[in-house]
């Protein structure tokens, strides 16, 4: 028996085996994504599940403390930015000032400057 197969038959075999090949390398590139968000979902669950650091229950004020710190950082380098000094010193008194609350040169120009504005606001009152 012998079958006789035209070019129209063998164009459309090798179409579906090109097809049937890149679907299946499609279903093997998908596996490992779907994979990878199976234990993402178990380590989301268990995350909500604990309870909060231990931190917390020594000291309950410590985020409210981090807070008014930050708040109070982001006050002085406001401060710090509106003055008129190079930026290398600019640089170091931002440095000071996340690095330790007390720092000589830092104090040295915050006195500075809350003294000028003092001094404006008693010349000018309104």
């Amino acid at each position: 028996m012998c079958y006789i197969v035209d070019e129209h038959s063998m164009v459309i075999m090798k179409k579906a085996i090109f097809l049937a090949t890149m679907l299946g390398v499609f279903f093997i590139g998908t596996a490992p994504i779907l994979a990878q968000e199976k234990p993402q979902k178990a380590a989301k669950e268990k995350a909500e599940g604990e309870k909060a650091p231990a931190l917390y229950d020594y000291e309950p004020g410590y985020l409210a403390a981090e807070a008014a710190r930050r708040a109070e950082i982001e006050r002085i380098r406001l401060l710090i930015d509106s003055m008129d000094i190079p930026a290398s010193r600019r640089f170091k008194l931002i440095r000071d000032l996340y690095k330790s609350k007390e720092s000589k040169r830092l104090n040295k120009v915050l006195l500075t400057k809350t003294q000028f504005e003092d001094n404006k606001m008693k010349k000018n009152p309104d």
